[in-house]
């Protein structure tokens, strides 16, 4: 084998670590000398008392590895992994110049934020974090690619608020709606 044909042998794949263990993973498998990629973005967080800047995974439980297929289940053992991230039966391979955008993306912008994709206007919503948290609405509108109308109707009046996309999840069809804020 040469090394040309060596070296197009090496792909992106895609690891599925356990749920907050993306940066353990990268670490574990960095010193096991495998040549990992973790996109993190950073986004602002609020407690009660502050706000802070925090750098996150842009793909939670996601982790990207550059290897030879045979190598992917070796680093898929390590006890951060989940398993493997497949699509129609085989490990996922994801080309270079699609890691090339999101390493394009993570470096050129700060705010950023990986939405579901499925999200319509007229589906109900729950509202995951900032002042609102936990509050319950119907998706009215897309305002740009990264904001979102919600019409709340809590008090009997329908209250119109605008919250960046990234902030809201869809609500399974059956879930009791119930103030968590």
């Amino acid at each position: 084998m040469t090394p040309e044909s060596n070296q197009r042998s090496l792909q992106w794949w895609v690891l599925y670590t356990k749920p907050r263990a993306e940066k353990k993973a990268f670490e574990a498998l960095n010193k096991q000398g495998y040549h990992v990629y973790l996109p993190c973005v950073t986004v602002v967080k609020q407690w009660s008392d502050r706000k802070k800047k925090v750098r996150e995974p842009l793909f939670r439980s996601y982790l990207f590895i550059y290897c030879k297929e045979n190598h992917i289940f070796l680093a898929a053992q390590d006890n951060t992994i989940v398993g493997i991230v497949r699509f129609e039966g085989r490990p996922a391979v994801v080309r270079d110049r699609e890691i090339e955008t999101i390493r394009r993306i993570e470096a050129g912008h700060e705010d950023i934020a990986v939405v579901d994709s499925t999200l319509v206007t007229g589906q109900e919503v729950l509202i995951k974090s900032g002042t609102l948290k936990g509050v319950f609405g119907i998706l009215t509108e897309f305002r740009g690619t990264r904001r979102v109308a919600i019409q709340i109707e809590s008090l009997g009046c329908n209250l119109l608020v605008e919250v960046s996309a990234g902030n809201i999840t869809k609500l399974p069809s059956k879930t009791k709606k119930t103030y968590t804020g």
